[in-house]
């Protein structure tokens, strides 16, 4: 009887154990994700769901990446579903350049299946972004707003300026004799 008991207790204790694994496993892995993948020149860097956790801890988690003055920025948003149920609601996408609103860049909904992944992709062209008296020897930043039902992210793009910029014939001062 007494070794029924104690084999009992350790069947128990086994599928207790099993059971909060599942439970961490399953916890861990539910939810709606998202990957941003940012594209320029020859370049393509994506920012995971949990940077935005890992940065969240200690500060407004904002990603970056720079891009060439007068070259395009190519962005792809992957909503990644990994619920039980589907998944849907609007994205929208803005650029703000000191807390003011320059372009909405898009308005879309996404309605993704249980376990299912969905794409957006839109193209930031910096020419469009950059005031036209902005001197090409500057920096210029501006930043990409991305609203998914409550949930907001901040990409801050970072214009390099030209690195030659040439002068016009006739502007080269003549030496005095």
């Amino acid at each position: 009887m007494a070794t029924r008991r104690r084999n009992l207790f350790l069947y128990l204790t086994i599928v207790c154990f099993f059971g909060l694994v599942v439970i961490f496993i399953v916890d861990g892995y539910m939810g709606v994700y998202e990957t941003i993948h940012i594209t320029t020149g020859e370049r393509e860097q994506a920012i995971e769901p949990d940077f935005w956790v890992q940065q969240g801890r200690f500060f407004e988690p904002t990603g970056s990446a720079s891009v060439n003055r007068d070259e395009k920025a190519f962005f792809r948003y992957v909503v990644d579903n990994r619920r039980l149920s589907g998944y849907s609601d609007q994205v929208q996408v803005s650029v703000f350049r000191s807390q003011r609103k320059i372009a909405d860049l898009l308005a879309e909904p996404v309605s993704v299946p249980a376990f299912g992944k969905q794409e957006l992709t839109w193209t930031v062209d910096s020419s469009e972004v950059v005031p036209a008296d902005w001197p090409p020897e500057q920096n210029f930043e501006f930043t990409v707003v991305i609203r998914r039902g409550g949930i907001e992210r901040k990409i801050i793009i970072f214009l390099s300026p030209r690195p030659f910029v040439p002068k016009p014939p006739g502007s080269v001062p003549l030496p005095l004799s």
